[in-house]
């Protein structure tokens, strides 16, 4: 009740004040800048969306989060597998291509995965933000088209 009652007040005495309850211009010291605890946005993306982690035989498959920092030459639409009991790195896949084009915002031509699930054959089936189905072979490392 009291720190309800303490809320309603700082909300009069900010809007008396002219301040209509906007933030801050210089936050104290102690407050750590939003940039650090919120992940980078965008005015031209949405956050990508979540797609959790697949596992079988003993391997977890994700989504790189950058797939130049696990041996390819591209950033997003890279898979990469992981052996669950060691924590190492066993490969990694480029599904499809998304290099993005010069001259225009690159952040807005990023294509994520939407989904990842195992399809009856065994394949790895990802489907991304173009809507674009992939069936990855994870025994031979390999891609094909979907449906």
């Amino acid at each position: 009740m009291r720190s309800r009652l303490a809320l309603s007040l700082a909300a009069v005495l900010l809007t008396q004040a002219g301040c209509g309850g906007h933030v801050m211009a210089n936050p104290p010291a102690s407050a750590p800048p939003p940039e650090a605890t919120q992940p980078a946005a965008s005015a031209d993306r949405v956050p990508p969306p979540e797609v959790p982690p697949v596992e079988r035989d003993g391997v977890r498959y994700l989504q790189a989060e950058d797939g130049r920092k696990v041996g390819q030459d591209q950033e997003h639409g890279v898979l990469v597998a992981i052996d669950i009991a060691s924590g190492r790195q066993l490969w990694s896949l480029v599904v499809y291509p998304n290099r993005p084009a010069p001259g225009l915002e690159e952040d807005a031509q990023w294509i994520f995965f939407t989904s990842m699930s195992f399809a009856r054959d065994g394949r790895l089936r990802i489907v991304n933000e173009a809507d674009k189905t992939f069936l990855v072979d994870v025994k031979r490392h390999t891609v094909s088209p979907g449906s």
